[in-house]
């Protein structure tokens, strides 16, 4: 009887772990799915100007376009802002750049547009330039 016991429990925790795995391997960002490739090293500034949010992803995550300074023009500069949990956006939220600091590429983005179209927009986090 202990024999039995302790193969039920084995097997018990053989299935708990590859829940877990499962659940690990199918939820992080960086899935194929997701669009988003981060890079190991970040890139250069893209700007260091501000830029203005035009979408809200179901993630958290902002598109937004990079406007001229003082005239709220989009200057055709599309990037996205990562959801890190210390920030919230919403729509046509302007995101000034603090002195000294630059939007940097961290990644890459690929999405279909609500046209249908693909693109592909740089990842940026603000940083010390």
């Amino acid at each position: 009887m202990g024999k039995k016991i302790l193969i039920y429990i084995a097997g018990v925790i053989s299935g708990v772990v590859l829940v877990i795995l499962f659940a690990v391997a199918f939820s992080g960002r960086n899935t194929v799915n997701s669009g988003i490739t981060l890079f190991e090293k970040e890139g250069e500034c893209v700007s260091n100007n501000s830029f203005e949010v035009f979408q809200v992803l179901d993630t958290g995550d902002a598109l937004a376009n990079e406007i001229e300074p003082g005239l709220s023009v989009a200057t055709g500069v599309t990037v996205l802002f990562l959801n890190n949990g210390q920030a919230s956006y919403y729509d046509d939220q302007v995101i000034n750049m603090p002195k000294g600091k630059c939007a940097k590429q961290v990644g890459i983005f690929k999405y279909k547009s609500n046209a249908g179209m693909e693109r592909t927009v740089p990842i940026v986090e603000i940083r010390n330039m």
